[in-house]
C-alpha cells in the first residue's frame, strides 16, 4: 500500500490545481472528494500530491475517475474521483519525523566512486533519514549504503546525501535521506527510534 494515513492532497491536472479531500482504500485505489465543480470525465496521468502523516508528502502519477458524489448533499462534496496510482515520482519526508541523537558507527559504501567503502558515525536518525560523520569528503547527491540491524534482521540501507557542513578538525558532517524503504525497513527504523528516545528519557528521569 503506497499511503499509510492520508487525509488531504492536491491534483494538477491540464495547468489546474484542485485540493481534495482524500479516504484511502485497498489496491492503491482511493477516493477524492473536490470542492470544485467539475463533470463527469477522465483526469490520465493527474499528478496527485498526497499528504501523508506517516511518509510525508508523497508525489504520484494517477488515473482519476470523475463522477457525481454519491454522498452529496449529505457529504459537501458534490464531486468525487475514483484515483488508481499508477507510479510514485517522489516522497519527500517530513522535516518533523521523530527522530534521535545516536552514536552507531557504521561502514558505508559508496556508488559513486567504485565501491569504496570508509567508517562515519550515525549521531541522529529518523525514518527520514541520517545525519553521519565521516574523516571522508563527500559530494552532496552521492548515493551511499550500509548494512544495520535496527531490530532482528540485519538490512541494506541507501541513502542520498543532500547537504555537507565542516564537523570539527578533520571531519565533515552530512545530512541524508533514505532511499527505496520497504515498509519493513521503515518500521524498524521508527521502532528503534521509539525505543531510543524511550530509553534516553528514563535515563534522564533517572528510571
Amino acid at each position: 500500500m503506497v499511503l499509510k494515513d492520508c487525509r488531504s492532497g492536491v491534483v494538477l491536472f491540464e495547468g489546474k490545481q484542485y485540493p481534495v479531500r482524500v479516504v484511502t482504500g485497498i489496491d492503491n485505489n482511493v477516493a477524492l472528494y473536490f470542492k470544485d465543480e467539475l463533470q463527469d470525465s477522465w483526469m490520465k496521468k493527474a499528478e496527485v500530491s498526497f499528504n501523508d502523516s506517516v511518509k510525508g508528502c508523497i508525489k504520484t502519477t494517477c488515473d482519476i475517475l470523475i463522477k457525481r458524489n454519491p454522498g452529496y448533499p449529505i457529504m459537501k462534496e458534490a464531486w468525487m474521483g475514483e484515483c488508481q496510482i499508477l507510479d510514485v515520482i517522489e516522497i519527500v519526508q517530513r522535516q518533523q519525523d521523530i527522530r534521535v541523537n545516536v552514536s552507531i558507527q557504521v561502514q558505508f559504501t559508496s556508488e559513486k566512486e567504485y565501491g569504496k567503502r570508509f567508517f562515519g558515525t550515525i549521531t541522529n536518525l529518523s525514518a527520514g533519514g541520517i545525519f553521519m560523520v565521516t574523516s571522508e569528503e563527500l559530494t552532496i547527491g552521492e548515493i551511499l549504503s550500509f548494512h544495520y540491524a535496527f531490530k532482528n534482521i540485519e538490512r541494506t540501507f541507501r541513502l542520498k546525501i543532500l547537504w555537507g557542513k565542516l564537523y570539527g578538525p578533520g571531519e565533515n558532517g552530512y545530512g541524508l535521506k533514505f532511499l527505496d524503504l520497504s515498509e519493513g525497513a521503515e518500521t524498524s527504523i521508527r521502532g528503534f527510534v521509539f525505543n531510543e528516545l524511550r530509553e534516553q528519557r528514563m535515563k534522564n528521569s533517572g528510571g
